[in-house]
């Protein structure tokens, strides 16, 4: 196969043999390939010196099978700044992305959505709602969407005043006194329905929901991200994933 200047982003680099590195890219073309960056380890200039996270990219390779080789790459403009807590959050984002997306699947709208992600990362406006909504319409892209407008065994409507749980292999429940599932009030899945008018109750439960739908995804492998917020690397700020 051979690709030339398809938009793209670098969501991880490792070594690759003494001086090259393998890169790990969500292509809006393409889904999310693995490619050979050779002689880019050491040097910081140049094309190689374009390889960072959150920078618009055009990107060439070729190759067959999983694993290709960059022949070219240029900048598609500005790349986004993310500063303190929101670039935490950006690598957490990176890791899912590499993490949940099968290989070489293209979905164009899932990459609109990663660009709308860092847009409200680099803003800093509330980087809780910007993930919230990003894990969301992550899974909804992946086929993986939440079922959490009606009660999967009696098929009535969510109501605000009830209380709930969710399964992630099944759906949505009525709570009830004595289960050990986290309780989810319906006001605030109307809330993660609409897309708006989030409090801080509604983000606390939204935030237990995604945790627990996303592990069970991600078949129990953990988040490195989320060591990150852990306080003693994080100065105490908060954790929002």
């Amino acid at each position: 196969m051979k690709v030339d200047f398809t938009p793209g982003f670098v969501l991880h680099r490792r070594p690759f043999k003494e001086s090259s590195q393998i890169i790990d890219v969500l292509s809006r073309d393409y889904g999310r390939v693995s490619v050979v960056a050779k002689g880019s380890k050491h040097n910081k200039k140049g094309q190689a010196g374009l390889l960072q996270a959150y920078q618009p990219l055009l990107l060439s390779w070729m190759g067959r099978g999983e694993l290709y080789t960059l022949t070219a790459v240029e900048s598609a403009g500005p790349g986004f700044l993310l500063q303190a807590q929101s670039a935490l959050c950006g690598l957490y984002i990176n890791e899912l992305m590499v993490k949940l997306l099968p290989q070489a699947e293209a979905d164009a709208g899932l990459f609109d959505i990663y660009q709308y992600a860092l847009q409200g990362l680099q803003s800093a406006d509330n980087n809780e709602v910007t993930l919230r909504l990003f894990e969301k319409q992550l899974l909804t892209e992946l086929g993986y969407g939440l079922a959490i407008e009606y009660e999967y065994d009696t098929g009535e409507a969510v109501q605000a005043e009830r209380d709930y749980y969710y399964l992630a292999d099944t759906g949505l429940y009525r709570w009830q006194q004595g289960l050990s599932y986290p309780k989810l009030s319906g006001r605030s899945l109307q809330k993660l329905v609409s897309e708006q008018t989030f409090d801080r109750q509604s983000l606390t439960e939204i935030k237990q929901l995604m945790r627990r739908v996303i592990h069970f995804y991600l078949a129990g492998k953990p988040l490195q991200s989320r060591a990150l917020f852990n306080p003693v690397h994080r100065g105490q700020k908060k954790d929002t994933t």
